[in-house]
């Protein structure tokens, strides 16, 4: 098991499964919670900016949804590719032509730079979490400031918006950690407010609802969230992320 997602710059993730990924007898690497594949993988998995392809050798398939951690469920969301031995030209075409659909033709290199510089924060902040989630609250604090800093300048840029309700997301995830409930609802409130302006002037941005779906989950009100996540899943079907989100609501309707 493979993947690129470590690259800096990277917008297409290449998770390579073969025939022994799920065997019984070999080290599942993807249930080790500390595992960095796990975690490169996972990373991607819930980013808004990459987009994920399994790709499938040696007769290898995706394992089912149900028997992988919550964490990684929506690689079985995402469109898989097969690499045959035998028919590898043909095989590798459509994997070229799959990787064309997905890569965005970069239209300001400044602004690319940014979002790249976004990706990485997100990404150090998921690394810090569970184990640090102090120092992970500085992470999301910084990016933050620096959307301050750069939002003025593109403010008709959707993804630094959606990055900013997430980024308070993440704020309040990290204040949660640290028992400081005041602090985390108040971040909630402002990652609801940003999503919710964007759901408003974009009604057919899913990335919106769904934020706040997963700002409802966190509230502590699982019973509000379901709406938002179907409506970004009526919006894009088989959004990994509210395919995911809906999966933890419905875990937390069956704890209440």
């Amino acid at each position: 098991m493979t993947t690129a997602s470590s690259c800096e710059g990277t917008r297409v993730v290449l998770v390579l499964i073969g025939p022994k990924w799920f065997s019984a007898g070999q080290r599942r690497r993807w249930e080790d919670r500390r595992d960095v594949l796990r975690l490169e993988i996972a990373t991607a998995l819930h980013s808004p900016r990459r987009k994920v392809v399994p790709v499938l050798l040696g007769g290898a398939s995706l394992p089912k949804s149900a028997l992988l951690p919550h964490v990684l469920r929506p690689l079985c969301d995402w469109q898989a590719v097969t690499l045959r031995d035998r028919q590898w030209r043909p095989d590798v075409e459509r994997l070229v032509e799959r990787l064309r659909e997905l890569v965005p033709q970069p239209a300001n290199n400044a602004l690319e730079q940014i979002h790249d510089a976004m990706q990485r924060d997100q990404e150090r902040y998921f690394e810090l979490l569970d184990g640090s989630p102090k120092r992970a609250l500085s992470v999301a604090l910084a990016t933050l400031r620096k959307l301050n800093q750069v939002c003025p300048a593109y403010p008709q840029d959707t993804d630094l918006q959606l990055v900013r309700g997430y980024t308070h997301k993440n704020v309040a995830m990290a204040q949660q950690r640290l028992e400081r409930a005041g602090d985390a609802q108040q971040a909630l409130a402002e990652a609801w407010r940003t999503f919710s302006t964007a759901a408003q002037g974009r009604p057919n941005d899913a990335g919106a609802w769904n934020g706040m779906g997963s700002v409802a989950l966190l509230r502590g009100q699982p019973k509000l969230a379901p709406r938002d996540i179907d409506k970004a899943l009526s919006l894009v079907p088989r959004y990994p992320a509210a395919l995911h989100d809906r999966e933890l609501v419905l875990a937390a309707l069956k704890r209440s």
